[in-house]
């Protein structure tokens, strides 16, 4: 982290005006006229100009300097090098065969009417390899995994948590095979059931839940945890 280099003097051409005005109500209180339409102002004005632009390379020393300290004790500054980012590829619809992004893909920001595309080059090869979704199981905080891949074949609902899910509740999800550095999931579909009649209700992003969330991890599993 760069340090911020202090300012010798942070007056700025208001405050000079402001202060020579003072001045003048202290040293010449017969000067009334302090408009800008008066020629003395324009004077004040004038000098305060030329002054502000002396400020302003006056506080460009402690840079040079800062730089100079370095030098004698030896540290160099890195030369210039590129900025990296992740990027992140999604595919337009499901492919039977693995897709690959080799190194060198150009991918960019957008551009806007102010700012123009930043380009960006990925740095190693990436493979989308095809994968479906084969295994299920829950696993409630307290109790035994239970295993709803035949379920999931069915296409039938798994209840993901028990009736009152409590922290700890987990639900896994297993791929035909592995996909590294690859994103499973997009977003998280919750059908919240009446506690009555089970019947399942509209789609939901959020479920409210008394202080718990539920939350998608990196090992591909949801948990209820204390919020």
């Amino acid at each position: 982290m760069t340090l911020p280099s202090p300012n010798l003097d942070d007056r700025r051409f208001q405050g000079l005006v402001d202060e020579a005005k003072r001045l003048v109500q202290q040293r010449c209180p017969e000067w009334t006229d302090h408009n800008v339409s008066d020629p003395g102002v324009t004077l004040i004005e004038a000098f305060a100009t030329m002054v502000d632009q002396l400020v302003y390379r006056l506080n460009r020393v402690p840079d040079k300097n800062y730089l100079a300290f370095l030098d004698l004790i030896g540290v160099r500054l890195y030369p210039p090098t590129a900025a990296r980012t992740e990027a992140t590829f999604w595919l337009s619809a499901p492919q039977p065969e693995p897709v690959r992004i080799h190194a060198g893909t150009e991918v960019a920001t957008v551009r806007t009417e102010t700012e123009e595309a930043v380009v960006f080059t990925t740095g190693r090869d990436l493979s989308v390899v095809p994968c479906d979704l084969t295994h299920l199981a829950t696993w409630p905080a307290t109790g035994d995994a239970t295993d709803r891949s035949q379920e999931l074949g069915l296409g039938r609902d798994v209840p993901c948590f028990g009736r009152t899910p409590t922290p700890g509740d987990c639900l896994y999800l297993g791929l035909s095979q592995p996909v590294p550095g690859v994103d499973l999931v997009e977003d998280v579909r919750l059908f919240p059931a009446d506690p009555v009649t089970g019947q399942r209700a509209e789609a939901t992003t959020r479920i409210e839940l008394d202080r718990h969330a539920l939350v998608f991890s990196y090992e591909h599993q949801l948990r209820v945890r204390e919020a």
